[in-house]
Parts: C-alpha cells; sequence; structure tokens
C-alpha cells in the first residue's frame, strides 16, 4: 500500500504565494497509528494525512526586491556586498557550467543549447521534453525525474497547476515538479530503509540518516518571528497546522526539496522569464535549519548529541548547507530567481545563526559551504 502525505511547493510571485503540491509517498508503511518519535508516524510508518495548508495566500512581496533589506555581516560563507543583504555574491564553486575550478562543492551542469527542445515542443509531449531539457542541462535533475517520471500524481494531477501547452509553461513547472518528485523519491525509497529516511542530493548522493526522537518544527515559529520574520511567505504553511506537527524528517526533506527545485530551474535560468521566489524557499529551509539546530541545542540536549554525533545526519546537514550556497550563487545574478531572499540571507549571515552550523559540525561555516 502506497500511503500518502500532503506536501506542497509554495511558489511566489511578487503579487502573492500558491500552493503547487500534492500527495506524495511516505515511504514508511501502512500504519498510521500512534508516534515513535519521529513526528506524526506509527509504528510502521507516517499514515496519511491529509492536506492542511490553507489557501497558501500570504502578505504581499512586491516591495521585497532582490537587494533588499540590511547589510550582510560578513560572518558568513560568501556574504554578499552591501545591500545584498548577505547572501552569497560569488559563492562557492560559482560559475556556469559548475566547474569548480576554485576546488569548493560543485555540480554538473552545463549551458547547451536546446533550441531544438522549443522548437519542437509540444503539450502533449511535456514531460518528455522536461527529461530532455533536464538531460541536456543538468544530469542530477534528470536523474530524479526520469526516476519518478510514471508518478501517478506527476502525470495525473501535476499538470493541473501550470500552463504545459508552451515551451514557457514547461520551463517554469521545472522547480515545482523537481521539488515535489524530490518528496516521491525520498519517500519511495525509504520504504525499503526501515526507521531510516532518504534524501536526494543527486545520483550519488543519497543520503540515508536514522529516524530520531526529532520534535515537531513548529517549535521554532517563536525564534522566526522574533525581530519581525523575513519568512513569512513560508511559516504559515510548514511551521503552523497539521503541517507544522511534522518534525525535522520533513523539515529536511522540505529543504532538500526546495534545493532541488531551484537548482532544477537554475539550470535553464536563461528561459526563465516571470519574477518568483526559487531562491526564497531554499533560503528560508536553510534558515529554519539553524533555528531548528538552536532548539535542539538549548532544549533537547540528548537529541541534540544523537543527531550531531551520527554520520549521515552530519553528510545530510552538510550538503544542504553547500548545495544552498551553490545554487544560490549560481541563481543569484538573475532577477527572475528571488524576491525576498536577500533579507533572508541576512538572518542566515547573522553570527548567532552561523554559530549554530560551526556547532553542529565543528567546522567553519564556510568551510563546509566549499568542503562538505
Amino acid at each position: 500500500m502506497r500511503n500518502l502525505f500532503w506536501s506542497v511547493a509554495l511558489v511566489c510571485s511578487v503579487a502573492s504565494c500558491t500552493p503547487r503540491g500534492g500527495s506524495v509517498a511516505d515511504g514508511f508503511g501502512d500504519d498510521g497509528g500512534g508516534g515513535d518519535g519521529s513526528g506524526a508516524s506509527g509504528s510502521g510508518g507516517f499514515g496519511a494525512v491529509g492536506p492542511s495548508t490553507g489557501n497558501g495566500q500570504h502578505p504581499d512581496t512586491s516591495t521585497n526586491g532582490p537587494g533588499s533589506g540590511p547589510v550582510g555581516s560578513g560572518a558568513g560563507p560568501s556574504g554578499g556586498p552591501s545591500g545584498s543583504g548577505g547572501s552569497p555574491s560569488s559563492g562557492p564553486g560559482a560559475g556556469p557550467g559548475a566547474g569548480g575550478g576554485n576546488g569548493c562543492y560543485y555540480e554538473a551542469f552545463t549551458t547547451t543549447n536546446i533550441s531544438n527542445i522549443e522548437s519542437s515542443y509540444s503539450g502533449a509531449q511535456w514531460l518528455n521534453k522536461m527529461l530532455a531539457t533536464l538531460e541536456a542541462r543538468y544530469p542530477n535533475g534528470h536523474y530524479l525525474m526520469d526516476a519518478m517520471k510514471t508518478d501517478p500524481w506527476l502525470t495525473g494531477t501535476f499538470p493541473s497547476y501550470f500552463e504545459l501547452g508552451t515551451f514557457d509553461g514547461m520551463i517554469e513547472a521545472i522547480d515545482t515538479a523537481c521539488h515535489e518528485e524530490s518528496h516521491g523519491y525520498d519517500f519511495e525509497q525509504a520504504l525499503s530503509l526501515p526507521n531510516k529516511h532518504l534524501y536526494y542530493h543527486g545520483e550519488n548522493q543519497q543520503i540515508t540518516p536514522p529516524k530520531l526522537n526529532f520534535f515537531a518544527r513548529n517549535e521554532i515559529l517563536s525564534l522566526v518571528q522574533e525581530g519581525g520574520s523575513v519568512t513569512s511567505n513560508y511559516d504559515s504553511t510548514y511551521l503552523t497546522g497539521t503541517q507544522g506537527s511534522y518534525d525535522f524528517i520533513f523539515l529536511a526533506d522540505e529543504l532538500t526539496a526546495y534545493i532541488n527545485g531551484l537548482a532544477c530551474v537554475t539550470t535553464v535560468q536563461d528561459y526563465v522569464t516571470q519574477t518568483t521566489s526559487y531562491r526564497d524557499g531554499a533560503a528560508s529551509h536553510l534558515y529554519y535549519l539553524q533555528l531548528y539546530m538552536r532548539v535542539a541545542r538549548t532544549e533537547h540536549a540528548t537529541l541534540y548529541n544523537q543527531w550531531k554525533s551520527d554520520a549521515e545526519w552530519q553528510k545530510l546537514v552538510r550538503f544542504a548547507w553547500a548545495r544552498g550556497h551553490y545554487w544560490t550563487a549560481q541563481a543569484l545574478d538573475n532577477p527572475h530567481l528571488g524576491i525576498n531572499d536577500a533579507a533572508i540571507w541576512a538572518r542566515i549571515n547573522q553570527p548567532e545563526n552561523l554559530a549554530e552550523i560551526e556547532l553542529f559540525t565543528g567546522e567553519d561555516p564556510a568551510s563546509v559551504a566549499c568542503n562538505p
């Protein structure tokens, strides 16, 4: 039996945010009972949870364009120049083609001409064309989507969120497709991994940490709201209600999915024409990661020590940190790929938040971003 839980990729324009998501396999069996310390889970699995995300509408973000927000502290990796909000400016491995010339983390992608895919595009073949596009531009994205190409949700429900009759419509959909199918892949693969979860960070980087006694992610909400939230477009979706009761297994899966979605759309950014919150989602969840670490360290010491000492969880945190920086750097020069991410990166780069990465990994955050 394939159990389902509700997942949503929150995609924002400069006017509003709209949830584009759906049900994906929970990957943990089919009993929906009781908790085993991993959030809304039973002894054999998380169980089916219905949608509980509200209407997905959030405050207008039209005044928070790229480059807004306070100056970054400079304390964090790739601290940006004045006005950038501290977001990566030429971060680890930056540069088209991901050549990794500075020895830092990189992922292979290309700027291969795909005009033949564009000129031959038809809406009836949108999925094949998306696969062809990713095959040409981003191997890790292609591996993921090729593995999930027969997912009934992808072929049945997903098209209702987008106008896939045009090539531009397919490009607009590629971030959400990679985001949602990251969830699908992770939870389906975890079916064969008792008491573990899987996080897709690339064909050759599939991380499988154990389930621990994680607390609900809504415990970080008060910290998020201190001084005024810079992630308000995401807070009510992920940190309140039913989704707020989910634990770090889910929070880390959202972080992974937002990074994967950003990676997929960044590799086709030369075709993106609408300003959307691609960078914002990844940045928001990196910030949530830091605050989750703080609450774990200060209020759940036993869990924190277990989490910190586990090699697979260390790998997950390190690669999420490095990939979040890397793909943000690749996307930073394109004003269409973010809305309020500069202000979010200013929070990420505050010394007290960077300290959580160092306390957890034992290394300077810039070093982790470069060499996870």
